[in-house]
């Protein structure tokens, strides 16, 4: 069966799933291309890391939108990189504060570079208007399963 083949016909759910696997290979495969060591769940953390500077790990997973174990795994693939370091918060000792090595700093531009490319290439069979409505729906089924309060069966 093909990757992109879903057992459930028209199945949003399995079609994106598809799509970002294929995704998160495709680029992450672009990012080592460029030299860059790093996996897209890796840069989704270093994206946390460029907009804040430092971080609580906490607070990286709450950005990211995983667990702290998860989050921690990621933290110690970056730091064997020598991207980021980990020091005790002076004002909680029981977390942990993620800063950006001048290392990690300095690939944020050929970083980001790489990902619009390979965003480019994504997009450039895709009809514009297509593209804008597949990302208002997404974002739409986004909001809807991570902000409703409750499932269809909670409803009734």
């Amino acid at each position: 069966m093909n990757r992109c083949e879903c057992p459930v016909d028209e199945s949003l759910g399995c079609l994106t799933n598809h799509a970002a696997f294929a995704a998160r290979t495709f680029l992450t495969r672009q990012l080592a291309l460029n030299g860059i060591d790093m996996t897209i769940e890796q840069f989704k953390v270093m994206v946390a890391l460029w907009n804040e500077k430092s971080a609580t790990q906490q607070t990286i997973a709450d950005f990211v939108g995983k667990d702290k174990a998860s989050i921690t795994r990621l933290i110690v693939g970056l730091e064997k990189r020598a991207l980021i370091a980990r020091t005790t918060d002076e004002h909680d000792k029981r977390c942990n504060l993620v800063t950006l090595t001048p290392h990690g700093i300095a690939l944020e531009k050929p970083t980001m570079e790489t990902l619009a490319g390979a965003n480019a290439y994504i997009h450039n069979d895709i009809d514009p208007n297509e593209l804008a409505i597949t990302l208002r729906v997404l974002k739409q089924m986004c909001s809807l399963l991570n902000y409703s309060k409750n499932s269809p069966k909670e409803s009734k």
